[in-house]
């Protein structure tokens, strides 16, 4: 452990049970950041079998997988599998392999633990490392034009090098064959104001028997880009890497550095993190849920919710001068304060409160608005596990997950976000009504629903407890170490976003962003909630997964 480190107590009970698995497997076993427990394979051969074991046994899900290039530092590269405890238990897990720089491949995992695929292609694109084992080797980030063997991440690649374009290569879909079996490609481009992406499908009749999605059409090289710049303007890109999602990354972000300097955040900064974050999830929610009655052709529904998403943004733009909260999150701290506008905010959410409960209430009672929804895109409490799923679409397949409670950051820790674990008896309960979520549009309808509710009632808390004090912490910079690395986390309207910072050799760069949104994982899902529905209802299930082509598209 390092020094300046104050190790979780659940981080001590299971550092001693990858102990005592992997033994001499392990060529090191060390407590870093206080939640997080690097375990670095003397082999990487052995990287299937441990990562099983964290897996399946320790009963944790994979939240990402950080490759990295040190070739230049000695260390070849890095491959970390970084799985996260839920339910209470605030522990991330690291499995790290490293691999000689000569070598270019690494066994893949994805058999046993379905949700590491996508993470396997994305190293294979970026890196030119193949997962040896990984049944679907295929390009994922990197399309047809880039040349195969140019890898974007590698140290060696200058992101300001023109890169020729390839011609004559073919991405190979999936091919369903029968009888009366139809294929219907839509996208990437569409018909309305949206970002590009490519589905196809697979029908029988109307029936969607197979759909396989493609993505990263825009494709941004933060994570390249964000190497050349300073700290401060990696939080301007965090921002932007989807708009709103802007409170939720920077905040992830900002939590990353400040765990790499050890720096303590003052109290009123994070409370007002923690504000302006729940705005930011009570707005999108709001335009997610008028987006789902607008599919569902009950335009009146929809015109009441968008009026309330726009009086919430209106609400942004006076607390913190930007509709969608950009500006909020500085490194140590926030850059804007709540102070004098506390009555507007309380008055403004309870307002809106008010108003959306008498919708939903009109919305519930209307046969045309929950017939449409209830059994449309279901997702099975197995697959969401399988693929890990994160935020609203894995709570309605039944997998109890909420970043604010399992790894309680900022003042999270303080408030009640989920009133069913007050006692064994509510836990109980709880794990029964969760057992019998549909996994359907209606119960995405219901659960965004109710949180636009919960996250009323935590401004209101939260502003008639708000703290006098500093906004920033000084210094921050001052006390980073190069190549120190730090995880950072924050519970989105969408699920879980994670960004992993390693900082530069100048302490004011990063050597290495790695950002894994919700969006990143749940986009499989839709592949699999589709089934079994028709063509006209694909509509319905996308919008109410709400997945975000620019928070994909790194």
């Amino acid at each position: 452990m390092m020094s300046g480190d104050v190790e979780h107590a659940g981080a001590v009970k299971y550092r001693a049970a990858v102990l005592r698995k992997l033994g001499r497997k392990a060529r090191s076993v060390r407590t870093l950041n206080g939640n997080e427990i690097h375990v670095t394979l003397a082999s990487k051969e052995d990287a299937p079998d441990a990562c099983h074991f964290v897996s399946d046994e320790l009963k944790t899900k994979l939240a990402t997988v950080i490759c990295t290039d040190e070739c230049q530092q000695g260390r070849g590269f890095v491959v970390r599998y970084v799985f996260g405890k839920e339910n209470g238990e605030d522990v991330f897990i690291f499995v790290t392999v490293n691999i000689d720089a000569a070598e270019q491949s690494f066994p893949s995992v994805a058999l046993r633990i379905p949700a590491a695929a996508l993470f396997e292609r994305e190293i294979k694109d970026m890196f030119g490392l193949v997962p040896e084992g990984n049944p679907d080797t295929r390009p994922l980030v990197l399309h047809e034009h880039w040349p195969g063997d140019v890898h974007p991440l590698r140290k060696d690649f200058d992101g300001r090098t023109k890169v020729g374009r390839v011609e004559g290569r073919e991405y190979l879909f999936g091919k369903v064959e029968g009888e009366g079996v139809c294929e219907i490609p839509v996208g990437p481009v569409h018909a309305g104001i949206i970002e590009p992406g490519h589905f196809r499908f697979s029908v029988l009749g109307e029936n969607i028997v197979n759909l396989e999605t493609r993505l990263f059409y825009t494709h941004k090289g933060i994570e390249k880009l964000a190497e050349t710049m300073n700290l401060d303007k990696v939080l301007l890109l965090s921002e932007r890497i989807s708009g709103d999602e802007a409170v939720a990354n920077s905040a992830a972000y900002c939590q990353a550095i400040e765990k790499a300097a050890r720096a303590e955040v003052p109290r009123r900064a994070l409370q007002t993190r923690a504000v302006c974050a729940e705005m930011e999830r009570i707005y999108n929610h709001l335009g997610t849920l008028a987006g789902m009655v607008t599919d569902v052709a009950f335009s009146y529904g929809a015109a009441r919710l968008n009026i309330l998403k726009e009086r919430m943004m209106r609400l942004n733009e006076q607390v913190a001068g930007s509709r969608l909260l950009f500006g909020v999150n500085r490194i140590g701290g926030v850059g804007i304060d709540l102070k004098g506008k506390e009555k507007l905010v309380m008055d403004t959410t309870s307002s809106v409160l008010e108003d959306f409960n008498r919708v939903v209430s009109l919305l519930r009672n209307k046969s045309s608005v929950v017939d449409r929804l209830r059994n449309t895109g279901s997702i099975a409490r197995k697959v969401a596990g399988d693929l890990a799923l994160v935020g609203v679409a894995a709570r309605c397949a039944g997998i109890d997950d909420d970043t604010r409670r399992d790894h309680p950051y900022g003042i999270y820790g303080e408030l009640d976000i989920d009133k069913h674990h007050d006692t064994p008896q509510h836990l109980m309960e709880y794990e029964v009504e969760m057992q019998k979520r549909r996994g359907d549009a209606l119960s995405r309808f219901d659960v965004r629903a109710e949180e636009v509710v919960n996250s009323a009632g935590i401004i209101v808390r939260i502003i008639n407890n708000l703290h006098d004090g500093e906004l920033v912490v000084p210094d921050v910079r001052d006390r980073l170490e190069p190549y120190r690395h730090a995880l950072g986390y924050a519970e989105s309207h969408r699920g879980q976003t994670m960004h992993w910072v390693m900082i530069g050799e100048n302490r004011d760069s990063l050597f290495r962003y790695k950002v894994r949104t919700a969006s990143f994982v749940n986009w499989p899902a839709i592949e699999q909630a589709v089934l079994s529905d028709i063509v006209p209802d694909f509509p319905i299930v996308n919008k109410s997964l709400d997945l975000s082509y620019s928070g994909n598209d790194l």
